[in-house]
């Protein structure tokens, strides 16, 4: 799945809160959603880069095994616009460059395109509950490819949803951030497959994809050490339901039918943050998968730099 990347802003504590906590600047840790924004007409933009490199992938018991696959690297910019206090807009493109594993390179691909609103509940940013709703448009690659590596799409629309809660309290006299949330994915239609697909399927194909439902669910902890550092914390679970594969090869009249199974991965993700002032900062980090099944090991690095208008 591709990375879900968040805006911030600092956070402005309730009347409560302010004379326990310090005053903290944040950009977000690497991978958790954020709040809808607190303000009307206020915008944010955050582009990453982040680039994958396999170091293998769990079977189905969850045993490591080696894994062939192409290194990759990936540009993608969170925008928000906050329409009124409590509801934003949420936009994220993404292009994404994989080569390597004797395979050729896929050349610069433009991935499905996430949007959704965001709406908070709360009228304060801590705590906040939000909720969010949206699509995923199939915009990126995914049939009648000159080879798998170009495969970045899945080729069907989907209903994006999720809710995502905040708090900051104070923790040994500095400022303890604590984001929770879940989203999925649900996919509305079926993709029509030709050929080499992102759904696995090889040359003289063709016939339908049913992809399964998505999603990922998790915790975020930063600690702020002073009011421009910042340790993050992602700790976060990924999920997919089973895809099902329904067609026939032309030249040999073989039926073809399959359904990939259930994959699941546990990832850590350890960031430190800088923050130039409330409204401009960068991180830089590492997520590491530590557990799961059917699903690929990848090392992703990453960095991001944030604005707020």
């Amino acid at each position: 799945m591709a990375s879900q990347a968040k805006g911030s802003v600092v956070v402005t504590p309730t009347d409560k809160q302010n004379h326990e906590l310090p005053e903290q600047w944040y950009t977000g840790s690497l991978f958790s959603p954020s709040p809808a924004l607190p303000e009307a007409g206020m915008a944010a933009a955050e582009p990453y880069v982040s680039a994958g490199v396999p170091i293998g992938a769990y079977n189905s018991s969850g045993a490591l095994k080696k894994n062939k696959a192409q290194t990759s690297i990936s540009n993608y910019v969170l925008m928000k616009y906050a329409v009124t206090d409590h509801l934003s807009l949420y936009l994220l493109p993404t292009y994404s460059y994989s080569w390597g594993n004797h395979t050729k390179h896929s050349g610069v691909k433009f991935n499905d395109l996430p949007f959704e609103l965001q709406y908070r509940f709360t009228p304060h940013y801590s705590p906040s509950f939000t909720v969010f709703l949206g699509f995923n448009a199939p915009v990126g690659s995914y049939t009648n490819l000159a080879n798998a590596s170009e495969g970045v799409g899945r080729g069907v629309w989907s209903i994006r949803y999720g809710v995502h809660s905040q708090l900051v309290y104070p923790f040994f006299s500095h400022a303890m951030r604590i984001r929770l949330w879940a989203v999925a994915n649900q996919p509305v239609s079926s993709a029509r497959l030709r050929n080499i697909s992102s759904y696995g399927t090889e040359k003289g194909f063709a016939g339908r994809g049913h992809a399964g439902p998505t999603g990922n669910e998790g915790m975020s902890l930063e600690f702020g050490i002073t009011k421009k550092w910042v340790i993050a914390l992602d700790l976060y679970h990924n999920w997919a339901a089973s895809n099902e594969i329904k067609g026939l090869y032309r030249q040999t009249k073989k039926h073809y039918y399959n359904r990939t199974g259930w994959s699941g991965l546990f990832n850590v993700g350890p960031a430190l943050e800088y923050n130039w002032s409330p409204n401009m900062g960068a991180i830089a980090g590492v997520i590491l998968p530590v557990a799961g099944h059917n699903a690929s090991r990848t090392l992703q690095t990453q960095c991001a730099v944030f604005a707020m208008f």
